[in-house]
């Protein structure tokens, strides 16, 4: 009788609940329609405004991220860029000196060497290819210059003191090449104030001969100031926003809406006749870069142009770390709303026809809603008495079922994991000696190439092979030689960070992974494991030597071209004599 009373219940509950469903559906969706309508007008303006806002404070962003990221590799590009003007001019220098060294007097090589790199010459003479030699004798020296070749410099002091000729001999006789920073006057200033210069040396090795190039910092700066501002000015033309950058000082650097003002300064007044207007302006501007906030915009009354009266304006600036540079952008509220006005008549009519219909569904509908509630009533009850007594003896046999096969889900999920560990271990370890195989290298290098392209780290790789691995084999036998690698892997691990990764490529070849690792400590980490393992005793084989290959990972390569690289160097390596390691280069 119980079950009975609640079936009745059920059963009569959509016959009340669904028309008052509806009806109250209907007066939501109405009341909803009746405010949407109020506030469409102002709610479009301000959809509008902040997608605007949204929009600048977007772009604004993106610039000052770039000019961020330009900024920070200034010095980088630097190093670059000399180290390449001098890399070329030893190109010419060495294949001059092996063309014509069996054929030409000694004197004659050197002056074609000479006569062939003195028109080598970068920013308006201001960056040339030097020779010296290690006695400090100019042999190729700038035109401003030129009448000192021939004679000793050794002695020669930068405006700071140091004596830079000893140093670069230092530099050029230990290590073949380097970097150092000193400070001279420009010649083209016609002034005594000193600047700061980045220069590269490279030994010839031949002549006792060095050369090298250098370039101002300022100069390097400028350049690429002047690059970025290009690069700003090109966004505004293919943007609907202009965008200005301005120093810390108020000097107006780029206006792309304004371009006479550029050269001039907010702090100072641009013109006589907005003088105040910009001081205060100014003030704003650098108070709000100081202090940023990411969805602050400055207010200020300013100039409409396309008005030609003084309006309300909103600008968005933000300060480029590590700079004196602020970038910005902004827009008149008025301008947007003025835009707005004919869609805006249109949506109110739209929504006011929207309504009318809008009532008429509502009505028609709680007028359905009745009748269907009647019926499913009805229906519902005869299939709820119907089912109850199914549904119970169903119930009691899925309660047997669910049981049993929780067990026996329980026992294949935990054999199932058991086996996924094993096999997991498989896919990513060499069976014979023990480290990560060549999938588990690729999964490793992928990892270390995003890494790389998000926080600007670098990283190196080093092919190791075994030298002679076949004599090996054909002398001991293949089962002596798979001792040679798996002791061999067991010196690299042991040798290597716990960072650094080793993976047996393929064969007698291996190939490490060296984390935040540069050319030069990659490089200089291949020559101690290649000397490690040529003093190690194996066991059988009492002398094992391997070649290694070194290259580093740069950012418009892929994956297959930085091995490539290795392989390039490991056959130089080879070729060279093997038990050594041997640097791609360029």
């Amino acid at each position: 009788m119980k079950h009975r009373n609640w079936i009745t219940l059920l059963a009569i509950g959509p016959m009340l609940i669904i028309p008052l469903m509806m009806a109250l559906l209907s007066y939501i969706m109405i009341q909803a329609e009746t405010e949407k309508l109020e506030s469409s007008v102002s709610m479009m303006e301000k959809n509008t405004l902040d997608s605007v806002k949204a929009s600048i404070q977007s772009k604004v962003n993106s610039i000052v991220d770039l000019a961020a990221y330009q900024k920070s590799v200034i010095k980088d590009e630097l190093h670059d860029r000399i180290q390449l003007r001098v890399d070329d001019a030893y190109r010419i220098a060495v294949a001059l000196h092996e063309r014509y060294a069996s054929t030409k007097s000694e004197q004659e090589v050197k002056s074609l060497i000479i006569e062939a790199l003195r028109p080598l010459v970068w920013n308006k003479g201001e960056s040339f290819i030097w020779m010296l030699d290690f006695e400090g004798n100019f042999q190729l020296a700038p035109e401003y210059l030129r009448h000192l070749e021939g004679t000793s410099i050794i002695d020669f002091k930068d405006a700071t003191g140091r004596e830079v000729i000893k140093e670069e001999i230092a530099l050029t006789r230990n290590g073949g090449e380097g970097f150092l920073w000193d400070t001279f006057t420009r010649p083209s200033t016609g002034t005594d104030t000193q600047f700061e210069q980045l220069a590269f040396v490279k030994s010839l090795g031949f002549y006792d001969w060095y050369m090298g190039s250098a370039e101002y910092l300022d100069i390097a700066t400028t350049l690429a100031n002047n690059k970025l501002l290009f690069e700003i000015s090109q966004l505004s033309e293919s943007s609907q926003h202009y965008f200005f950058v301005m120093d810390l000082t108020g000097a107006i650097l780029l206006n792309s809406a304004r371009s006479e003002w550029v050269g001039l300064s907010y702090k100072d007044g641009a013109t006589a006749e907005l003088t105040s207007a910009f001081k205060t302006l100014y003030k704003k501007i650098l108070q709000a870069a100081q202090h940023p906030s990411d969805s602050t915009f400055i207010e200020y009354q300013w100039m409409n142009p396309n008005q030609n009266k003084v309006e309300l304006k909103l600008s968005y600036v933000k300060a480029v770390p590590n700079s004196d540079w602020i970038v910005g952008s902004g827009f008149y509220p008025d301008d947007i709303v003025r835009g707005l006005t004919p869609n805006t008549i249109e949506s109110v009519k739209l929504n006011q026809k929207k309504l009318d219909q809008l009532l008429k569904i509502a009505f028609l509908s709680f007028i359905i809603s009745i009748g269907v509630a009647i019926l499913l009533s009805f229906a519902v009850y005869r299939l709820l008495w119907r089912y109850r007594l199914e549904v119970e003896r169903k119930n009691n046999e899925l309660l047997d079922w669910n049981d049993q096969l929780e067990k026996k889900v329980l026992k294949r999920t935990e054999a199932l994991s058991d086996i996924n560990d094993e096999l997991e271990i498989l896919a990513r370890t060499d069976c014979l000696t023990g480290v990560d195989n060549r999938f588990s290298f690729m999964k490793i290098v992928e990892g270390e190439v995003r890494r790389s392209k998000r926080f600007k780290d670098v990283f190196s790789l080093v092919l190791l092979d075994v030298d002679n691995f076949k004599s090996i084999n054909d002398q001991y036998g293949h089962d002596v030689g798979d001792l040679v690698l798996i002791e061999l892997a067991k010196v690299a691990c042991q040798f290597l960070r716990e960072v650094d990764t080793l993976c047996r490529f393929g064969g007698e070849e291996f190939m490490i992974v060296l984390p935040k690792t540069e050319h030069n400590a990659a490089f200089l980490t291949a020559k101690r494991l290649c000397l490690a393992i040529e003093n190690h005793p194996f066991e059988v084989v009492k002398n094992v030597t391997v070649s290694l290959g070194v290259a580093t990972y740069q950012t418009d390569i892929s994956i297959d071209e930085l091995i490539k690289k290795t392989d390039i160097a490991l056959y130089q390596a080879k070729r060279s004599g093997k038990n050594k390691a041997c640097c791609f280069n360029e």
